[in-house]
């Protein structure tokens, strides 16, 4: 088989794509329209409260989006929208994941039945366009409040689709978060979440990408880690994204601001910090100053948390820290590249002692940043692996396909 080729291959759709509840303040303050949004009109009736899997859309019956409605939801009023985008094509799993956020926050939640890795990014645009197209003109959209949210191949079409439309508000990339579409004059004017497991293959493109990339922009950004692999987050953490949502219409809005709830969530938040600087953890203390200041700057009285951040920042702890973490980034990346030519080079034999030192690694440093590293190394191995065999048993070349299975067995 043509190992070149299909890791040239791997390479290309790698980076292309990749696999409390709240009641506001009054109802009606809820649903209010703003000026800026489209004033409803008559809408078609769905069913309320619960998952729908399938609505085809009426400019082209090959496509079709899941959908959830909350309880409430009344035509005449307009309402906040996600359009979530899955790696592989499953509207339903997003939607039904997090569709008690959806009630919650009363936000209708959409799940795109058609977007899906292994598509240019024009034609998931195109997808997109008609979905967004089909949801406001049949939904009561509130179109000052349209949200994406993506995970994996889905995160980068999200970001891509929010970096090129001044209509979307805000992205939930959970994954990885590079956009997948090129643009030489990205907006700034949007606010942007990112979200990864901390053994997520990708989790320190997701870091690079809040610390790095975004800096100097104007866009208003942040980052959820979660204990997990390569996966969507749980409901806790996207409550915080959520949430996150919620503090920017409170900030742009501010008939829409909501004091008490906001000092119900930063109470403990605050709490959780002190005990960090009293436990004399500086440098988990200095990124909560850091998340606390991005959250809730301009909505409540946060002079302890700049006076926080800006002593922890001149700590020894935390430079050294922050340097660590960016040789530990180093450190990943060869590694993974060393593992990519194994797959030319070694046989199974290599690739069991390989993994088991690996699983040893992980197994002694517990939770350990190495440890971590190992994992979303393995992590890492595992989507190669099997793209690899998905790909020889495509061409017929079952030998080398029988060879990245069992290195997918041992991995997994």
């Amino acid at each position: 088989m043509k190992i070149k080729f299909l890791l040239g291959l791997l390479f290309f759709v790698f980076s292309t794509s990749c696999n409390v509840g709240i009641k506001q303040k009054k109802e009606e303050q809820n649903n209010t329209t703003p000026k800026d949004s489209t004033p409803a009109a008559a809408k078609e009736k769905f069913e309320t409260g619960a998952v729908i899997d399938k609505i085809i859309t009426l400019a082209d019956a090959s496509q079709s989006y899941s959908l959830y409605l909350p309880k409430n939801y009344d035509s005449h009023k307009t309402y906040a929208v996600i359009f979530a985008f899955d790696p592989h094509g499953t509207g339903k799993l997003p939607v039904d994941k997090y569709k008690t956020l959806a009630e919650q926050y009363n936000f209708i939640l959409i799940g795109s039945n058609n977007s899906k890795n292994g598509l240019q990014f024009e034609e998931s645009k195109e997808i997109a366009e008609k979905l967004f197209a089909d949801a406001q003109m049949r939904l009561s959209v509130n179109t000052a409040r349209i949200y994406l949210l993506g995970f994996s191949g889905g995160a980068r079409v999200a970001n891509g689709l929010t970096i090129t439309n001044g209509a979307i508000a805000g992205v939930i990339c959970c994954g990885a978060v590079s956009p997948a579409a090129n643009s030489q004059n990205p907006r700034n004017d949007y606010s942007l979440i990112s979200i990864g497991g901390n053994a997520d293959f990708n989790f320190n493109e997701i870091k690079k990408y809040d610390l790095v990339e975004l800096a100097g922009h104007n866009v208003k950004h942040t980052m959820l880690a979660f204990s997990g692999k390569h996966e969507w987050p749980p409901i806790e953490t996207m409550e915080n994204a959520f949430w996150w949502l919620e503090l920017n219409e409170m900030r742009r809005t501010n008939t829409y601001k909501n004091d008490s709830l906001i000092n119900k969530k930063l109470q403990p938040q605050t709490k959780q910090l002190k005990a960090l600087i009293a436990e004399n953890k500086e440098y988990e203390a200095f990124q909560l100053t850091k998340q606390l200041i991005t959250l809730y700057d301009g909505l409540a009285n946060i002079n302890e948390c700049f006076d926080a951040c800006k002593k922890l920042k001149e700590s020894k702890v935390v430079d050294n820290a922050m340097r660590n973490e960016e040789m530990e980034w180093a450190k990943e990346e060869d590694a993974k590249k060393y593992y990519l030519q194994g797959f030319q080079r070694n046989d199974i034999a290599w690739w069991q002692r390989e993994i088991n030192i690996l699983n040893q690694k992980i197994k002694k440093g517990n939770n350990s940043s190495e440890a971590l590293m190992n994992k979303r190394v393995l992590d890492y191995l595992s989507l190669v692996a099997y793209m690899q065999s998905n790909g020889a048993i495509k061409q017929g070349a079952l030998p080398a396909a029988d060879y990245f299975c069992k290195i997918y067995v041992l991995v997994d």
